[in-house]
């Protein structure tokens, strides 16, 4: 199994994540990203600053089962699914990691299934947008995504069948 995180996200069950067959990979979005994995894997003096949610100060996973994913696959995603250029302001161009996660698999596998994606209307503060976690649809507009690109980029690979879809979307 593969899991996609960053430093505020890394809420896993530890029962299943620090499985031996379970690769962690941390999609770094910045420099406090990487020194977030060093600190905690290292039980070293941790960065607090410069993250949107608090990542975790404890993260009890096995140092062999974590990777750190290359950046090109989140400047591919923001690139060449979304559309961002170079000069695009930093207003929500950056890609959520279901779509990094498409772009790497992308570049990995001969044959790409989704399922799950989609996001409830904005106008729905209340429903969950993840199936294992209850935040809500306010989260993403807090963040740098822009939503409506990555459901037209999506859709533009499911209609081209670059990828296919295993459930409703």
């Amino acid at each position: 199994m593969l899991c996609l995180f960053y430093p505020e996200s890394a809420r896993f069950n530890l029962k299943l994540d620090n499985n031996p067959d379970t690769l962690l990979v941390l999609v770094p979005f910045k420099t406090q990203d990487i020194l977030w994995i060093k600190t905690t894997v290292k039980n070293e003096k941790q960065v607090k600053n410069g993250f949107w949610k608090k990542p975790p100060l404890i993260w009890d996973v096995k140092p062999q089962n974590i990777r750190i994913q290359n950046p090109y696959f989140v400047n591919f995603a923001a690139t060449r699914l979304l559309g961002f250029n170079h000069t695009t302001k930093r207003n929500n161009v950056a890609p959520t990691t279901g779509l990094i996660a498409i772009s790497f698999a992308l570049h990995f596998c001969d044959q790409v299934n989704i399922a799950g994606f989609g996001y409830p209307a904005w106008s729905n503060n209340t429903h969950p947008i993840h199936y294992y976690s209850s935040e809500t649809i306010r989260t993403m507009s807090e963040a740098e995504h822009n939503i409506s690109k990555e459901h037209l980029a999506i859709r533009t690979l499911l209609h081209h069948t670059v990828i296919h879809n295993l459930t409703l979307f």
